[in-house]
């Protein structure tokens, strides 16, 4: 991908950006490019817009077809930009709370500051980068309230009563293997910073959905995003914002569901009738215990998250299963029971064993009318295959 420079910000750029509209994986970009070349586009220009064309394809799903085609991006801004239905929220839980001024520390291409101004909040937008500055500036140009600075956000003198930062975590050396232990240095402006100014001001900070709770602050409210069943991140609300210790988990629907609760372990027992896959802002949150034991469910291992009952249960926290058989999690025998059942259509689930659905898949040789779900896990300390029907297709 091209280096981004100001000819993306220029009328010719803006003419050939319309004409391309939307380019997707298939498009033929040899064919497309030499095809410019010969209507007499300049190769850098080319080359940009090609590029800008392709981030604006892969941005529709967060920001919608109408938004992302006048926008332009960065990969890693696009990355790490907020979906607009999550940005809205997060823009809702400041107007709400009366606030009139959101100093945006970080802004990147301005995805969740678009959002404030729609909210309309006046919205001092901050970039260190000077050149994702001035595509944050662009992407705002619609908004008089909404001002973009090219500075570093720890060098900010903090007058705003309202801060929002989304720290960036840093690439990790292509050396590092297994789990890495994250550090607030890890995460450019530190986590100490953000946490500071959180300690000092009403200030929401978002954080990727994995983060760790050692790193999270006693002093705020700690939310485990949840949009389209995919976890999207950790939200720590400072002030006004936030109630201090409080931990939940959301599904951003219409309307937002909530579970909030203290943190406790799950019962552990032999797999029931039915076997849940839970949320994942559920399970990041650590709130899974308290909800499995007020809604009588029990866990079937030690640290692998999934729930069970013998008593059909219909929550939006969970997806069911109605278990038909446990089989020992061998290969052979998987295949053989599948023939048996005519089953040629398999979901296959897996949490706790080190096979994995891709690796299974071309063993089962699967063939015929009937569909099923194959849930491969620990029940203990044994391996299993569940063979299992969905709650959600009977």
């Amino acid at each position: 991908m091209p280096d981004l420079d100001e000819k993306i910000f220029g009328p010719e750029a803006k003419q050939l950006l319309g004409k391309l509209g939307f380019l997707d994986a298939k498009a033929d970009l040899l064919k497309l490019t030499t095809d410019l070349r010969k209507q007499g586009y300049e190769p850098q220009l080319v080359a940009l817009c090609i590029s800008q064309a392709k981030l604006r394809s892969r941005a529709m799903p967060k920001f919608g077809s109408e938004l992302a085609s006048t926008m332009l991006f960065t990969e890693e801004g696009l990355e790490q930009a907020t979906r607009q239905q999550v940005a809205a929220w997060h823009a809702q839980r400041f107007s709400t709370r009366g606030i009139k001024l959101v100093t945006d520390l970080g802004c990147g291409i301005g995805g969740d500051a678009l959002a404030f101004a729609e909210a309309g909040l006046e919205v001092a937008a901050i970039e260190k980068d000077g050149l994702t500055a001035k595509i944050a500036q662009h992407n705002l140009h619609d908004y008089p309230m909404a001002k973009v600075s090219n500075a570093d956000a720890l060098d900010i003198e903090a007058e705003s009563t309202a801060f929002w930062l989304d720290p960036a975590r840093r690439k990790l050396s292509s050396k590092a293997t297994g789990r890495v232990m994250l550090k607030p240095e890890d995460f450019s402006p530190n986590l100490n910073f953000a946490f500071e100014i959180g300690g000092k001001h009403t200030a929401g900070i978002k954080l990727a959905g994995s983060l760790p709770h050692e790193l999270i602050p006693e002093d705020c409210e700690a939310n485990w995003v949840s949009h389209n069943n995919e976890l999207v991140e950790t939200v720590l609300w400072f002030g006004e914002l936030g109630k201090s210790g409080k931990r939940s988990a959301l599904i951003l629907a219409d309307p937002i569901i909530e579970y909030s609760a203290d943190l406790i372990q799950a019962p552990i027992n032999e797999v029931g009738k039915y076997v849940y896959d839970p949320n994942p802002a559920l399970v990041r949150s650590h709130l899974l215990g308290a909800f499995a034991i007020e809604n009588g469910l029990w866990g079937i291992s030690p640290s692998i998250a999934y729930l069970s009952s013998d008593s059909e249960l219909i929550s939006p926290w969970l997806r069911g299963f109605e278990v038909m058989e446990a089989l020992p999690l061998d290969v052979k025998r998987i295949a053989k029971r599948m023939s048996e059942l005519g089953i040629g259509t398999l979901e296959i689930k897996k949490r706790g064993v080190d096979i994995t659905p891709e690796q299974l898949r071309p063993k089962l040789k699967l063939k015929g009318k009937n569909t099923a779900t194959l849930i491969l896990t620990r029940v203990g300390d044994a391996r299993k295959a569940l063979v299992c029907q969905s709650l959600s297709q009977r």
